[in-house]
């Protein structure tokens, strides 16, 4: 194997596979970037944990094909620390690199790439597009809510069911829950924004880390779209599929059976606040510096305000907070509200999480008891909901 790339190309290629390598694994080989070069003047650069997988293909002069597996840490960082031009790359016997920048020479050792586990072939079962922007701020909104036990359980990952012109996408670590629905159809030149080449309901539910590490790809373009490919246990993501930069993503899904996640969200509510996200934010990051730090718990309290105001909905809410260790805390925010007074306790923790991805203004708080779950969602977006379970305190 033997090519000529420009450094700036060839460092971009590495950044972008290099996301798919785990230092879990425990095989060296698999803390590699296998190159492929075939004659076509092109480098197919991939990284696996054989569990996520990412490739990309970089412009070249191919002198010689082949493949060989490359070090991700010392290529990555060699290639970084060169300057912008041509590097040679050449594989000889016993898979030694030899890497070649102007008057420099580097040896390194590398493993076959015969022994490398290539990108899979994929049965595909159902194709959809969607806008990475859109697709972006729904992982956004939704994964964080995951749970970090990596047993492979459906808690881990983020199930997304396709119906129709509609996906719905929710995540759940039992203690709280996102929701997003992505209505299908907008109007965009030439496209819709998602487009599916089956009537069939599909459930799947894809792994955190594979769309950690796909969020980290996508644009907030508005007019750049990911392709989805679903097979019955793996999906692909395939990032600009109309140009010549493609970047593929595939995971391994998780299998299991998602609960029935619409009877957990209540119907009907006996309070409901509307308050500024950005000060609700503000004073529970305060707040939160005096909890206990075993529990996290913020007191809530949302009551009418006792003044003369023609405005009957103005109420304010009073967070409390506490720690033996620490001292005590307590923060009064303006808001309106329908409904009964509630007291109620949460893991501040939860309530920060979701009132950060939310990019609304003002936020709504619908409850119904103390025991009972909240719902937390943006004013005037219907499409995105969250659910907190309270903590039940003495």
């Amino acid at each position: 194997m033997k090519f000529i790339c420009s450094q700036e190309s060839l460092l971009h290629g590495i950044q972008i596979v290099q996301k798919g390598i785990s230092t879990k694994i425990g095989l060296p080989i698999y803390n590699g970037i296998l190159f492929e070069v075939s004659n076509d003047n092109k480098i197919h650069l991939f990284a696996t944990d054989l569990e996520i997988g990412i490739d990309y293909y970089i412009p070249a002069q191919v002198i010689e094909s082949g493949s060989v597996v490359i070090p991700n840490k010392i290529i990555g960082e060699l290639i970084r620390k060169f300057p912008e031009g041509n590097i040679e790359i050449e594989s000889l016997e016993n898979n030694n690199i030899i890497i070649r920048e102007n008057n420099a020479t580097y040896k390194i050792l590398g493993f076959s790439g015969e022994e490398f586990s290539n990108f899979p072939e994929i049965k595909i079962k159902s194709k959809i597009k969607i806008k990475q922007k859109i697709f972006k701020e729904t992982i956004y909104q939704t994964i964080f809510a995951t749970s970090k036990d990596e047993s492979g359980s459906f808690l881990s990952g983020v199930l997304f069911k396709i119906i129709n012109n509609k996906i719905e996408v929710v995540a759940t670590d039992s203690h709280r829950l996102s929701y997003k629905n992505i209505q299908g159809i907008k109007p965009v030149p030439g496209e819709t924004n998602i487009e599916k080449n089956s009537t069939d309901e599909i459930e799947i539910i894809i792994p955190y880390r594979a769309l950690s590490e796909l969020y980290k790809l996508l644009s907030d373009d508005e007019d750049v779209f990911t392709e989805i490919r679903v097979g019955e246990r793996q999906i692909m993501f395939i990032l600009y599929p109309d140009g010549r930069n493609n970047i593929r993503l595939y995971s391994r899904l998780i299998e299991g059976q998602f609960p029935n996640y619409h009877q957990i969200i209540p119907n009907s509510f006996k309070t409901e606040i509307k308050v500024n996200n950005d000060d609700f934010r503000d004073k529970m990051e305060r707040i939160s510096l005096f909890v206990r730090e075993d529990l996290n718990i913020v007191k809530m309290e949302a009551i009418n305000k006792k003044e003369n105001s023609k405005i009957k909905e103005r109420c304010e809410i009073i967070l409390k907070a506490e720690s033996p260790s620490i001292g005590e805390a307590l923060e009064r925010i303006p808001c309106f509200k329908k409904g009964e007074d509630i007291i109620i306790t949460f893991n501040s923790k939860y309530i920060l999480d979701v009132i950060r991805v939310i990019k609304a203004d003002n936020i709504l708080i619908k409850l119904n008891d103390p025991l009972s779950p909240a719902i937390i969602t943006p004013d005037k977006d219907k499409s995105y909901i969250h659910i907190i379970m309270p903590v039940r305190t003495d």
